[in-house]
């Protein structure tokens, strides 16, 4: 049980549990842990760990699927053993004064002398300090301490600069408490990744079961293309297709971006139902059906089209979404800095074709998977905000 703290009790928390009243002592960070500085002089280990944001301290393998590191000169790279604290100062957006993590890896690694290595006394729970560092209570400092004229991609702030930060502390058992609580969460948030990378993979081997039947028919004999231009130059609705979001504002897609005041008379029409294909994206370039706005406009280099009546649009949809599709689309790109695709290409690609009843019962199952899984993310983006509050409240 939480409670909020009292104005009589200074150096606390927002958010504690009850059982706990005392003052958290407040030192410096340097008082409790000690700078690593041993280096792998003869080049003796191999193992290149690199810090992330996202998944901490792994072996650099992992990470980039090769090596960045030359095995043949690592003798000024530090050496970290389990337990061991590094800190990263290449900034992201999930960690804006760069990541933090402890390795938990039994043999010992090495990472880039550009790190920050430190370990931790006894009297510190290294997974309390962790969470520390996952909380934004020393982002105040690092702006504050950090030199001038750094890289915007990188803190520059000194070692014993960061290791002289305020850090405040409860005993070893709240300590303990603080960690194991938010550990819980972690362990949720893991789970809950777990489950939807569970139902996208169901979801992708359904579609690969369903795709693969069907008898192969031109997808020109079921489209027709969509050439209305904005020669009125009145529908200020800019739109364009990405990987992620499928059909968006440019607006909200390029926040620095003004769209709105140029001439957009030869831009293309869309309207609710219309398919669209961006060939400026990576690999073989994106594409989505308009669900989301009645009308709006697209640049001309996009392909427009729309479904005839033999073809439900949301069957072909998650056909698109598909590997088939791309397989196919493979064969009839031109160029190579930029796709050209035209709507003749488009015409020629051959999709699995079935009866429209059969369509439109394929498009709502999976339509539910779909749903599920945009309900899964959903729950998951409320246990992220809840960890985040968390880590704001309970620290100082």
């Amino acid at each position: 049980i939480m409670s909020k703290s009292n104005e009589t009790t200074p150096n606390v928390p927002t958010l504690r549990f009850k059982k706990y009243d005392t003052n958290w002592d407040r030192k410096k960070l340097s008082d409790y842990v000690k700078k690593i500085t041993r280096k792998n002089s003869n080049n003796v280990i191999k193992n290149v760990i690199c810090n992330s944001a996202q998944n901490g301290l792994i072996p650099q393998l992992d990470f980039f699927d090769k090596e960045i590191a030359n095995n043949e000169n690592t003798a000024g790279y530090y050496i970290i053993s389990n337990g061991d604290f590094v800190y990263n100062p290449r900034k992201s957006l999930s960690a804006p004064y760069g990541p933090v993590n402890i390795y938990k890896y039994d043999s010992d690694g090495i990472v880039s002398p550009l790190y920050l290595c430190f370990s931790v006394d006894d009297c510190v729970n290294k997974s309390f300090l962790l969470q520390r560092f996952k909380s934004p209570c020393w982002y105040r400092y690092i702006y504050l301490n950090g030199d001038s004229g750094a890289r915007h991609d990188r803190v520059s702030i000194k070692d014993e600069v960061f290791l002289s930060q305020p850090i405040n502390l409860p005993n070893t058992e709240e300590q303990a408490v603080i960690a194991e609580f938010l550990e819980k969460i972690d362990e949720r948030i893991s789970v809950q990744n777990k489950i939807i990378s569970d139902l996208k993979v169901l979801k992708k081997e359904l579609c690969n079961k369903i795709f693969s039947k069907g008898s192969a028919v031109r997808l020109g004999d079921f489209i027709e293309e969509v050439t209305t231009r904005n020669k009125s130059n009145s529908c200020e609705n800019v739109l364009s297709v990405s990987n992620k979001m499928g059909f968006i504002k440019q607006s909200e897609q390029f926040e620095d971006r003004t769209v709105a005041s140029e001439n957009k008379s030869n831009y293309k029409v869309v309207t609710e139902g219309c398919f669209a294909y961006n060939p400026a994206r990576i690999n073989v370039g994106s594409i989505a059906l308009l669900s989301t706005y009645k009308i709006g406009i697209i640049s001309p280099m996009y392909v427009c089209f729309k479904t005839k009546s033999a073809l439900d649009s949301e069957y072909l949809n998650f056909y698109y979404q598909s590997g088939f599709f791309y397989k196919e689309l493979q064969k009839k790109l031109e160029g190579s800095v930029r796709q050209c695709l035209t709507y003749e290409n488009m015409s020629e690609i051959l999709i699995p074709y079935v009866g429209i009843e059969e369509q439109k019962a394929i498009a709502a199952t999976l339509n539910k998977f779909a749903t599920l899984i945009a309900n899964e993310e959903k729950y998951l983006k409320s246990l992220q905000k809840q960890k985040s509050y968390f880590l704001s409240a309970m620290f100082i």
